[in-house]
């Protein structure tokens, strides 16, 4: 949700006419009680609440008095909502506060396209040289994140280390891609030390990255679980953690928990999802049992009509071509028998190719979907 707080006739204009081109994803914020507002109070109690309530926030404000409103607000990247201001004459859209985290980048832009002659204001390093943020590619990154984002600025060498086939947006000439595995250490990082520069890995591996190492993590794989009716979550969830770390790969790079529809309610597998901070996405047991895996059963097939829940979920989510990275190993609780199966996919990751165009034409000419790609 966009909040919107103004405090002239002017701003309220420009208020209003964003709010009618995105009448679903804004919410007003009254500071002189017209009618429809969210409520009514002073600029500051507005601002307050937005920033609370909102995931981005709109200030037809100048920036410096947006810098002293929100200043007391602040808690810290990761967190805070992006905010864009726009001045009096509606000219500028500038991104203040959470460029690339809080989506303020975007959202200048977007609030530029929907106020005729407005401006987008985006002052982030990556975005004003035309270089891709590693925290904008959407995918989860960790690391020297920041260090090896400023070697790519600076024109410093940075090596590209790829475990995964993953295509990138277009990176400098600075970042130069090896498959010299003599660059690397033996923890497979790319990370041999101060005086080998910067590296930037992509990679499901469990690696931990040194302090010139920036790790992107691919959406390659995911997890299929069975349970038994009643099974704790603490169960489940450990017995996943578990598989990923004996086999050496990141939980960053799962994309999903997969079981059979008959579990879809499981309590146990639902929290093991949400403590892992993916989906859970279920098949039907025709649909599994059609899956040729290494290690059927016949209790899953009496229980839920398939001879295998963990590893088929596995595969049918990673989809085609996808490898058996964990075949199905059960939990090992002390003095009870094994509640919950787990077992892990990895998916063969393919590109995507997208015409835009073939020839000059002015942004404003773009059509929505090209302007999406």
């Amino acid at each position: 949700m966009v909040g919107l707080v103004s405090a002239t006739a002017a701003g309220r204009r420009a208020r209003d006419r964003l709010a009618a081109a995105w009448p679903e994803a804004t919410r007003v914020y009254d500071t002189g009680g017209e009618g429809g507002a969210a409520g009514a109070g002073t600029v500051r109690e507005a601002v307050t609440r937005a920033f609370a309530e909102c995931d981005r926030l709109v200030c037809f404000l100048a920036t410096g008095a947006t810098v002293r409103l929100i200043a007391p607000l602040l808690g810290g990247k990761a967190d805070d909502p992006g905010v864009v201001c726009v001045d009096e004459a509606q000219q500028y859209a500038v991104a203040l506060l959470g460029g690339h985290a809080g989506g303020a980048n975007d959202l200048a832009h977007a609030v530029a396209e929907a106020l005729p002659g407005c401006r987008p204001v985006v002052t982030t390093a990556t975005d004003a040289a035309g270089v891709p943020g590693l925290d904008t590619l959407g995918l989860p990154v960790e690391g020297a994140v920041a260090a090896v984002s400023r070697a790519v600025l600076d024109g410093e060498p940075v090596r590209l280390v790829r475990h995964s086939v993953l295509p990138l947006p277009a990176l400098p000439p600075n970042v130069t891609e090896t498959t010299d595995n003599a660059t690397q250490s033996d923890d497979g990082s790319g990370d041999r030390g101060a005086d080998d520069g910067y590296t930037l890995l992509v990679s499901d591996r469990a690696v931990a990255p040194g302090d010139r190492t920036a790790v992107l993590r691919p959406p390659t794989l995911a997890a299929g679980v069975g349970a038994s009716r009643g099974a704790p979550a603490d169960e489940v969830a450990a017995l996943v953690g578990q598989a990923l770390a004996d086999a050496g790969l990141s939980p960053l790079s799962v994309t999903e928990l997969a079981t059979v529809e008959a579990k879809a309610g499981e309590e146990g597998i639902v929290e093991a999802a949400r403590r892992l901070g993916v989906p859970l996405r279920t098949y039907p047991a025709e649909e599994l049992a059609a899956v040729p895996v290494p290690h059927p059963s016949d209790a899953p097939l009496a229980a839920v009509g398939t001879p295998s829940v963990a590893e088929a979920a596995a595969l049918l989510a990673c989809g085609e071509g996808a490898e058996l990275g964990v075949p199905k190993r059960k939990s090992a609780p002390e003095g009870r028998a094994a509640m919950a199966a787990c077992a892990v996919a990895r998916r063969r990751h393919r590109g995507r190719l997208a015409v835009v165009g073939l020839g000059p034409g002015a942004r404003d000419r773009l059509t929505p979907r090209a302007r999406g790609e």
